[in-house]
């Protein structure tokens, strides 16, 4: 089976870079993605925004960190990988 998430938003602020041990980078960043839609019932646009916390490893991530900034539109296309310490997805 495979799995793949596309996501297209905004940083929620500047990417954080680190290396690993084996001196493997890696970049990350919070980011908000937004929808609209109108409520059926009352008839009002709704909004709603949603975070995620987004990693990314090796040169793609010395590239992140080189070009992204807080606010920057962005385009994430990976995988969603269940966080150990809350079971909930990481991306």
């Amino acid at each position: 089976m495979y799995q793949k998430i596309i996501l297209v938003g905004n940083l929620g602020r500047d990417p954080e870079m680190r290396y690993m041990p084996d001196g493997t980078a890696v970049t990350s960043f919070s980011m908000a993605t937004n929808r609209r839609w109108t409520d059926r019932a009352s008839g009002q646009p709704v909004d709603e925004t949603t975070w995620f916390r987004v990693s990314v490893w090796g040169r793609q991530a010395e590239t992140a960190n080189q070009y992204l900034s807080r606010g920057r539109k962005v385009l994430v296309e990976g995988v969603l990988v269940p966080d150990r310490a809350t079971g909930g997805p990481k991306l």
